[in-house]
């Protein structure tokens, strides 16, 4: 099975920092892209993604969002249109991040989404002490 290529969009430096942060716990990591808002229209920024995702378009690829709401997300709602199979994950964390660079090369990415959705609402809880 080949590896799953991963695209991280988010506004700012989050995609870049998500990434930087990941490599620090897994290692470098090849087949990743990151894509920033920063100073594009919606426009631009559809744009800039339909570039991205075009590269290597025999590959699969999940598309992963820094939250479920604004540019970035109707950005890649907007490419659903034209890209029925693509995969793209809302409101992606560390743990999604980090499970994804794990399993990428052992899953298809109809089958690895459900894994990373879980993985994520797994980690949120509310840390609580106990006496």
């Amino acid at each position: 099975m080949s590896v799953i290529r991963g695209i991280i969009i988010g506004h700012g430096d989050f995609a870049e920092s998500m990434l930087k942060t990941a490599e620090q716990i897994v290692g470098k990591q090849r087949l990743v892209e990151v894509v920033s808002n920063a100073g594009l229209s919606c426009s631009l920024l559809n744009n800039k993604l339909k570039n991205v995702i075009g590269q290597n378009r025999k590959r699969e690829a999940i598309v992963f969002v820094d939250l479920p709401g604004g540019s970035c997300t109707i950005s890649c709602f907007n490419l659903l249109k034209d890209e029925k199979n693509l995969s793209i994950i809302c409101g992606i964390n560390l743990p999604i991040l980090i499970e994804f660079f794990m399993l990428r090369d052992k899953y298809s990415a109809q089958e690895l989404v459900p894994i990373l959705v879980k993985k994520g609402k797994d980690n949120i809880f509310r840390l609580e002490y106990k006496k």
